[in-house]
């Protein structure tokens, strides 16, 4: 779908986008104040008040961008982006929240999809970067779009957006965070709130690997991811971000679709799973193409070797001074 960033203002304000229809949560949190208050609700009653919780724990449909400059009612058009869904703004300082909505909610918890995840992650900082958004907005509640406290300019009903849609603008502003390593990600990512779910997934998943095959009490095994979740979302997540650490339930989520996954896929021990894929890769090769690789890799000087080398040769050299020495 291509996106076209020019404005037609006539269709923007006669067009309301449909808020309810993308607006997922069941039983919402809700608050009369924006600091706290917050409590579980019928989605009716929480369109009474004017906070609500943004979305799902393990889906969002909203992207967020918390806009504090002055500017939010202009500055998506400026930059070319596509037109927001809506924008809801404190109507004194026009600060507020732009939102997209997406087709296609992105799914946080599958362990099976999680390119959308890591794409979702990516967006959310290029808009943060573009939009000029506050770093420490943790994503959990929005204005509730819908109430007389705010003032909301409202997309036409067409403004639903694939992630490629949103991904593409941000990305020839040059505003798409690029990376190669976790350590190069945890900085590009550090104001998305879905790039802590991106790398703690990693970080369990990996640790998890290697441990499901020795335990056999699901139980305990699904305990133990989530402490080690937990553990790491505090130790390493919390300090990396600038959102702080994941939430307790969007942490259990995280944990219970990783034991879930790894209890039914892996059975293996990891040493039997080491053996395994070295007896599978050496099926691969004739026995001639084997003595071809160990051939090739004993003509491979690497430093390691040539350092190894040089200190044999300094120990060699030493003794036979000291017998020449001894001789004498």
């Amino acid at each position: 779908m291509a996106v076209d960033t020019e404005w037609d203002e006539s269709e923007i304000w006669t067009l309301p986008f449909p808020f309810e229809e993308h607006w997922r949560p069941h039983r919402p949190l809700a608050a009369k104040k924006k600091g706290g208050g917050y409590y579980r609700t019928t989605r009716e009653r929480a369109l009474t008040l004017p906070y609500v919780e943004s979305n799902p724990k393990a889906m969002t449909s909203l992207v967020i961008t918390d806009h504090d400059g002055g500017r939010a009612d202009e500055i998506a058009a400026l930059c070319g982006l596509p037109v927001p869904s809506y924008i809801a703004m404190n109507p004194h300082t026009r600060d507020g929240h732009i939102v997209y909505a997406l087709k296609t909610p992105v799914i946080l918890t599958n362990p099976a999809r999680r390119d959308p995840v890591h794409l979702l992650a990516r967006v959310e900082a290029g808009l943060n970067n573009v939009l000029a958004g506050d770093v420490a907005y943790a994503h959990r509640f929005t204005k509730n779009p819908t109430h007389i406290e705010h003032l909301t300019l409202w997309g036409p009903d067409h403004a639903v957006y694939d992630l490629k849609d949103l991904w593409r603008p941000i990305s020839d502003l040059g505003a798409l965070p690029k990376y190669s390593t976790t350590k190069e990600r945890r900085k590009a990512l550090a104001s998305s709130g879905t790039g802590r779910n991106v790398d703690l997934f990693d970080l369990v998943r990996q640790w998890s690997y290697r441990r499901r095959g020795d335990h056999d009490d699901w139980a305990a095994w699904s305990q133990l991811v989530d402490d080690h979740a937990w553990d790491r979302n505090i130790d390493l997540i919390g300090p990396a971000y600038t959102k702080g650490p994941m939430e307790p339930a969007e942490v259990r989520a995280l944990a219970r679709s990783i034991s879930t996954w790894t209890w039914r896929r892996i059975k293996r021990t990891f040493s039997e799973e080491q053996a395994r894929r070295g007896r599978a890769s050496a099926a691969k090769f004739t026995a001639e193409q084997r003595r071809e690789r160990a051939q090739q890799a004993g003509r491979t000087m690497t430093d390691a070797r040539r350092e190894a080398n040089r200190r044999r040769a300094t120990k060699y050299d030493q003794s036979a001074i000291i017998a020449a020495a001894m001789e004498g």
